[in-house]
């Protein structure tokens, strides 16, 4: 039987997608319950099927290859040589051993991987990763077994997600902790060629052990300013001004921010756990924030209805608004946002975790926004918790949700100018640059 390439890669990129959502499951399974190591095992046995798939497909010869091929060979050879690496093609007979080119032309996750990205709704704590909140427990002295450490990434809706979040902030014991949390950023956004991205920080639970502001700030600009001069990625933050703490404690978190001299802090957003405190008890601290020149968001709609959206854009001004995946029940509040150029923040796969009002990829609203001329903005929103990048954002886009390569390209260039940079033209220009060869390079 013959098997064209196209197919090989389709089933390829199938098999790829197919391990990841596994390992999700498996990662999701209760540690403590008696039926654990069967299932552990039932999920071992498939996963090593399918890794076992995909090798003896990398080992294929190809027979009269496509010709877009030639131009992927080529740009490798041109990268190799540009770095000075050793580069001898073996021929088109051993190219599938080449995972790279396998995953090139075509593949359009690979294509969403390697393009420039614009993020700016991500949680600085959330960018963790497991080895890094090891590393930190460890350090700190923190003891929990495996079991306790694995069963905190198990949850099942918004208030169990802050629950973990608010694990991880409790590893921070030292401002010095804080170079591993930014560090953990960029490494991120250098996985996934994010350029530039606008995080938020949580300040209240690590000044509530006693951590120094000013001293906790100092630390994290130091950092984001190395990953500039180093890497060239471009971190702003907002400062988080959590519902979860009340108002009081919003406003004097303003008040720390607003003596703070660092042009790498922009604004505020108001966090939390939605379902604790209407927009409305923030209004004053939001109106002192905006009267300062600082750039205000909020999230909104993600575990509460379209009125929370309302309330946030009538009460606090808001720029933006994370999540507002809510705002699919008022046409009326849809029109608004569209009429105004409010954009959504808005974060797939978190939003099917918490699960509060799509359960489904291809269920989720974000299709119907888009097609209503909403502006949205794709983002993780916590990428280490629940293991995805932002260019698995894109995919589902694409996948799950039917959006075609040209609309991605829109929604991108959309992400660019919902951000706060201040040279949105020339930030656009050189991410478009790039797209553009990089859709020659895959024939997109």
């Amino acid at each position: 039987m013959k098997v064209s390439f196209d197919q090989i890669l389709r089933r390829i990129s199938t098999i790829d997608r197919d391990i990841q959502e596994l390992n999700r499951f498996k990662n999701r399974i209760p540690g403590n319950r008696v039926y654990y190591s069967n299932l552990n095992a039932t999920f071992d046995g498939k996963l090593k099927e399918l890794k076992h798939e995909k090798d003896s497909l990398l080992e294929l010869t190809i027979k009269n290859p496509p010709n877009w091929i030639l131009g992927v060979i080529n740009s490798f050879a041109i990268e190799s040589r540009s770095e000075n690496k050793s580069y001898t093609p073996k021929g088109l007979g051993n190219l599938p051993k080449l995972e790279k080119t396998m995953n090139s032309s075509r593949n359009v996750k690979q294509f969403l991987r390697d393009i420039p990205k614009t993020e700016i709704h991500l949680h600085l704590e959330a960018c963790l990763s497991k080895s890094s909140l090891l590393e930190l427990l460890n350090k700190n002295e923190i003891k929990i077994s495996e079991e306790e450490f694995n069963q905190k990434f198990i949850f099942n809706d918004l208030n169990g997600f802050i629950q973990l979040f608010f694990f991880i902030q409790s590893s921070v014991k030292h401002e010095s902790d804080f170079s591993i949390l930014i560090d953990s950023v960029g490494q991120y956004m250098k996985r996934d060629n994010i350029i530039y991205s606008e995080v938020y920080l949580a300040p209240t639970k690590f000044l509530q052990i006693g951590l120094d502001f000013n001293k906790m700030m100092e630390v994290v600009i130091r950092g984001i300013r190395k990953i500039k001069s180093e890497d060239e990625r471009e971190i702003k933050l907002l400062v988080d001004v959590s519902r979860t703490f009340g108002s009081d404690n919003a406003m004097n978190n303003l008040k720390r921010v607003l003596k703070l001299e660092y042009p790498e802090v922009i604004g505020i957003g108001l966090g939390g756990a939605e379902l604790l405190g209407p927009a409305k008890d923030y209004e004053e601290v939001f109106a002192l924030a905006k009267q300062s020149g600082l750039r205000v968001v909020a999230h909104a709609g993600e575990d509460d209805g379209p009125w929370s959206i309302w309330d946030a854009i009538k009460y606090l001004k808001a720029e933006r608004i994370g999540h507002g995946t809510s705002a699919i029940q008022d046409p009326e509040l849809m029109k608004y946002l569209k009429d105004n150029k409010i954009p959504l923040e808005v974060c797939i796969t978190s939003n099917l975790f918490t699960g509060k009002y799509v359960k489904l990829a291809e269920n989720h609203p974000v299709k119907q926004f888009y097609e209503n001329g909403i502006i949205i903005t794709i983002n993780t929103d916590d990428p280490e918790i629940f293991d995805v990048r932002l260019s698995d954002e894109f995919l589902i886009l694409h996948e799950n949700l039917k959006f075609n390569i040209d609309e991605i390209m829109d929604i991108i260039k959309s992400g660019v100018y919902a951000t706060f940079h201040p040279e949105k033209d020339e930030l656009w220009s050189k991410i478009k640059s790039e797209i553009d060869k990089f859709r020659i390079i895959y024939d997109l």
